[in-house]
């Protein structure tokens, strides 16, 4: 089971949800399965939230289950886990275009500005083997 941390400065929107509940499964799970992030709010284990990510897709919107939630200085950090596997996909999906605008940013900072696709190809180049893979 991998968790990918993703980045602050792309800030998820968070919202618990009564109406969805997810089975419970007792079979290991391999592979990519959801992401960890900071939040302000401590948030209950088991509980079914749902995610948004605005800033790379404003169409993107998910739900998934709190897994886990510790105290940081501060803040909270938190693992969701999204046992719908479609959902799951398409998490990967953006969590790779944020990790490359997280690139992007980074660059920027130290002196280098990169459009999309030069951060695109050069975050592959570095990164792309080592993100977890998504095994149904």
């Amino acid at each position: 089971m991998e968790f990918v941390a993703h980045p602050k400065d792309l800030p998820l929107e968070i919202t618990l949800i009564e109406d969805q509940p997810f089975p419970v499964s007792t079979e290991e799970k391999l592979g990519f399965v959801g992401i960890t992030c900071l939040a302000s709010q401590y948030y209950e284990c088991g509980r079914s939230v749902r995610v948004t990510l605005e800033e790379i897709d404003p169409n993107f919107c998910v739900t998934g289950r709190i897994v886990w939630c510790d105290r940081e200085v501060g803040e909270y950090r938190v693992a969701i886990e999204f046992p719908i596997k479609d959902e799951c996909y398409c998490v990967r999906m953006v969590e790779q275009l944020s990790q490359i605008e997280h690139y992007r940013r980074q660059a920027k900072t130290q002196g280098r500005r990169l459009n999309y696709n030069e951060a695109a190809a050069e975050w592959i180049q570095k990164f792309a083997a080592s993100f977890p893979s998504f095994i149904a």
